[in-house]
């Protein structure tokens, strides 16, 4: 099927006449990694960007941090560096690293059940739900039987209470059902008992900026520090363009088309996964607003942009240890990065999301096989990347092999399940010119 980019004029998608004049460019690039420049200048150029940005590490090394395009496309308020995004399940990534942390300083053990944290968990066959169930979503927990409303998840015992009288999704089994958004709630109520300070993601999160550069806010609205201007708004693409992922499943003899009727059907999986945890209840863009702002989801929530992202990845890419003279390790043990990237369980079919081939490692991280994703010429398993991907088309990628941290924002909401085309070009032209310079 044939249609126009989400960001551009039918004459312009499909006759190249009305295309944009002008796009705002910032930051830099060095010059071996120049071509990446073009990459992401024609995303605009072809209307699948609106405003965006990418930043990435070789080495340990910042080889390129870009931002072009609109914050504000009607009053001509250029993206910047300064420009905050909400990147949702990429914060499951940020996430995973502050549990990993904890369970390094001996507070959580990936094995445990989560009612030795929390006992009021055990609650409607959750008893033997282990940490490292919940951060593979197996926990039984990623569908609400009722709808969460606002006044809900914006009191953390009102929301702890909920949580623990949830009856496990599939009676006790270990089921791969994506935790779209409840994962992170979770996570901050076993957390919130076993720190000292009684601290939550959010509050590890704001200490990263002044320890590595990276600034991170997950509830924006109630963060006196922050000026609200720096957020960029999202731009959605038509209806029709949201919906033709769908007509293409259901017309696609290949695909089981239940998947489709799952979006519309009150009590499927689907809908008691992404919707009835919804505060507002419906699908699509969470607007941003004072609603969803103020809240807290480690799950989805995160404000951020490319470079800090990348910063964190580049980190990673490092097993975790420090890349800068001076900063802190982002883990003090040489084991804990094995550990949280430690390979369980082959490509699972998740229940909530069946087209995406999901490999949760055993802290959270996701592992990116290469014949789903990034289509690198080398092979081996330790090429393949690591990290999270949002729905609005944020990634947040690393390599240990080439020492690669990726990072890649956007307020061009795309809605996608899978990895965004936007930015697998760049990372795999990225991936493929390190691993030539190495075999030089």
């Amino acid at each position: 099927m044939a249609v126009k980019a989400p960001y551009s004029s039918l004459t312009c998608s499909f006759i190249g006449i009305d295309c944009p004049s002008y796009i705002p460019m910032h930051g830099f690039v060095v010059d071996e990694y120049k071509e990446v420049y073009n990459m992401f200048l024609n995303n605009f150029k072809r209307g699948k960007d609106m405003g965006a940005s990418i930043s990435a590490y070789v080495d340990g090394i910042q080889v390129l941090s870009l931002q072009g395009g609109w914050k504000d496309q009607k009053n001509k308020i250029e993206y910047t560096n300064e420009t905050l995004q909400m990147v949702f399940s990429c914060t499951k990534t940020l996430s995973s690293i502050i549990v990993a942390q904890l369970v390094e300083q001996g507070l959580l053990a990936y094995e445990e059940r989560i009612a030795t944290y929390w006992p009021e968990f055990s609650q409607g066959n959750k008893e033997n739900v282990t940490l490292e169930d919940l951060m593979r979503h197996r926990s039984g927990m990623a569908c609400l039987d009722s709808p969460l409303s606002y006044e809900n998840a914006s009191n953390p015992d009102t929301l702890a209470d909920i949580l623990a009288k949830q009856s496990h999704n599939f009676d006790g089994k270990a089921v791969h059902a994506y935790h779209a958004i409840t994962q992170g709630w979770i996570q901050n109520e076993i957390i919130r008992r076993v720190d000292p300070e009684n601290r939550t993601i959010d509050d590890f999160a704001r200490t990263f900026k002044e320890k590595w550069g990276s600034e991170w806010y997950l509830k924006p609205d109630v963060t006196k520090e922050l000026d609200l201007k720096r957020i960029s708004p999202f731009y959605s693409k038509s209806v029709y363009q949201q919906i033709l992922p769908l007509i293409k499943v259901s017309l696609d003899p290949r695909q089981d088309n239940s998947i489709v009727l799952d979006w519309f059907r009150k009590n499927s999986f689907v809908t008691r996964a992404l919707r009835n945890p919804h505060m507002d209840q419906y699908f699509g863009v969470m607007n941003t607003n004072i609603t969803h702002r103020s809240v807290e989801g480690p799950s989805y929530s995160g404000h951020t942009n490319a470079d800090s992202i990348a910063k964190l990845a580049a980190i990673l890419a490092n097993r975790g240890k420090s890349i800068v003279p001076g900063e802190p390790d982002l883990f003090m043990k040489d084991t804990t990065f094995d550990t949280v990237s430690q390979y369980i369980d082959d490509y699972e079919t998740d229940i909530i999301l069946p087209l995406v081939p999901f490999v949760n490692l055993k802290g959270g991280w996701m592992l990116f096989p290469n014949q789903h994703f990034f289509k690198l010429s080398d092979q081996e398993r330790s090429a393949e990347f690591m990290g999270g991907m949002g729905a609005s088309g944020s990634l947040f990628a690393f390599n240990e092999k080439y020492k690669i941290g990726f990072g890649y924002v956007t307020n061009g909401y795309s809605g996608t399940s899978g990895i965004d085309e936007r930015s697998i070009d760049i990372l795999r032209f990225i991936s493929e010119h390190v691993k030539n310079q190495k075999l030089l």
